[in-house]
């Protein structure tokens, strides 16, 4: 189990990750560029183990959508995320708090 502390960097993680979505203007993002933005506003980089957990909670949790993009000739793939309206509702302090996401 986690401590107390790993609890709410995750928390913090997570509420960040949201904030670079929202600011995107609920475009489909790049993972790359998530990351990139992510680390940025944090001065934290984040393993890919580390942003498919947290993206994976948000996905489930209904504040993120996933595609992955597909260019068939140049069998290229790209996976991109975006925001939700319900992420920008937390985010904005609308809907009751998520203890799983920092805002």
């Amino acid at each position: 189990m986690a401590s107390l502390t790993e609890d709410v960097k995750h928390e913090s993680e997570r509420g960040e990750l949201l904030k670079v979505l929202v600011d995107w203007g609920l475009e489909w993002m790049p993972f790359y560029e998530l990351r990139s933005q992510f680390y940025s506003r944090t001065d934290r980089r984040l393993k890919d183990t580390e942003m498919n957990f947290h993206m994976n909670y948000l996905e489930q949790r209904g504040y993120a959508e996933r595609k992955l993009l597909r260019a068939g000739v140049a069998d290229l793939e790209l996976l991109v995320f975006r925001a939700t309206s319900k992420a920008v509702d937390l985010l904005a302090h609308a809907i009751p708090p998520d203890p799983g996401v920092a805002t």
